[in-house]
């Protein structure tokens, strides 16, 4: 028998509402530690729901498993099988994730597996754990990965802890325990990315936003100038290159990578000119005043809080001081495209907010945010964290 235990009642006012978490409070801190699996009841003893339990995690206790009763615990493996085969059949039927090589064959809870990611890049295939009960679970799952999608090599088979059990960032590692960094090239709709494992926590390439990218090539294509803040490695400056633009500008504190977007800029055969400034995004917006430009294309996608070196500010509180200026760079015909990586912010609200700053003249054109292989359901608020809005 699976321990039974009463959940908050706000974590069964959620549950019944969509959302898969149980978090650490007082009634999950109750949990028996030992327990793979809890079934959770609300004040009458009533079963809401078999929880995958996580007793390490230092906020996710318990992550919805099932619905289905009566469940017993030899059901998992047969339910995680089945779960995986259906993941593999919703991403063969996307159109943008047969031209590309950075892609998520699992997402989590969108996929029933909760807290566990499956991500390729190249050759390559990352088991990413949110959840750090399926990290203990690493033996069992592995063949059940390697059978449903055989395009994992195992010696090219990494793991890597994303969530937060105290431990800190930590790059990826070789399953087999081997150290190792891989630096190689990813494709992406026909343009070619550098990606580095086994160095750093990140990997150069976010491909949460790969079809979002591929979602946008008709807007992108062929626009002239195009001017890219917080660019990161440059996913989407190389993408403006790559449909035609004359000229990309990309904007970003890190030295560390613009360099790596030079290196991605090399390894393709671009006809238009590229220019790095590495500055903070404010600086940036008055220098291109200064000097005339105009840009057919803006996309703004800051962290959820960034610093320039002297302070900290949140994404919104950069909007506000940017949005002038933002405008005013922004071409005739133009769009702006602006980004908000937060699920603490609603998209109403983002969307509200920047259309009450002074000054604004701008209309909402086009609404973007994660799709494809990357699918959100509503109810769960953590796993819609991006959104993002075209303006003209």
């Amino acid at each position: 028998m699976l321990p039974r235990c009463q959940l908050h009642p706000i974590s069964i006012k959620l549950m019944r509402q969509g959302h898969p978490w149980v978090t650490l409070d007082a009634f999950s801190r109750r949990f028996p530690k030992e327990a793979k699996f809890v079934v959770g009841q609300d004040d009458r003893r009533m079963d809401i729901g078999v929880l995958l339990h996580d007793p390490n995690h230092k906020v996710v206790r318990g992550r919805l498993w099932s619905l289905t009763r009566p469940w017993d615990e030899k059901m998992f493996w047969n339910e995680v099988e089945q779960r995986l085969a259906t993941a593999r059949h919703v991403r063969l039927e996307i159109p943008s994730f047969k031209v590309r090589e950075n892609r998520y064959w699992v997402f989590g809870e969108a996929d029933n597996l909760p807290g566990l990611m499956l991500l390729q890049l190249g050759e390559h295939f990352i088991v990413q754990f949110y959840a750090l009960c399926w990290r203990e679970m690493f033996k069992e799952l592995k063949p059940k990965l390697m059978k449903y999608f055989p395009e994992i090599k195992e010696e090219k088979l990494w793991i890597q802890t994303r969530s937060e059990d105290g431990s800190g960032q930590k790059p990826p590692t070789l399953w087999s325990g081997e150290a190792k960094i891989e630096n190689f090239v990813v494709d992406e709709d026909g343009f070619k990315i550098i990606a580095r494992l086994g160095e750093a926590y990140d990997y150069g390439v976010y491909s949460d936003m790969a079809s979002v990218r591929y979602g946008l090539k008709n807007d992108l294509k062929d626009k002239k100038k195009v001017l890219n803040l917080y660019s990161y490695t440059g996913a989407f400056s190389l993408q403006a290159l790559h449909l035609g633009a004359d000229s990309v500008v990309s904007v970003d504190l890190s030295g560390k990578y613009l360099g790596w977007l030079d290196e991605n800029i090399a390894k393709n055969n671009f006809k238009g000119e590229h220019r790095s400034l590495k500055m903070p995004v404010e600086e940036a917006l008055k220098l291109l005043k200064s000097e005339g430009h105009q840009f057919d294309v803006i996309i703004s996608d800051p962290p959820s809080a960034s610093s320039d070196g002297n302070k900290r500010t949140s994404a919104l509180k950069a909007y506000e001081n940017q949005w002038q200026d933002l405008q005013d760079l922004l071409a005739p015909k133009g769009w702006l495209l602006s980004f908000l990586n937060t699920h603490t912010v609603s998209a109403a609200k983002f969307e509200a907010h920047l259309k009450s700053l002074p000054g604004n003249r701008l209309k909402i054109s086009k609404r973007v945010g994660l799709k494809d292989d990357c699918p959100t359901f509503k109810g769960f608020q953590e796993g819609n964290y991006l959104k993002g809005c075209m303006w003209v």
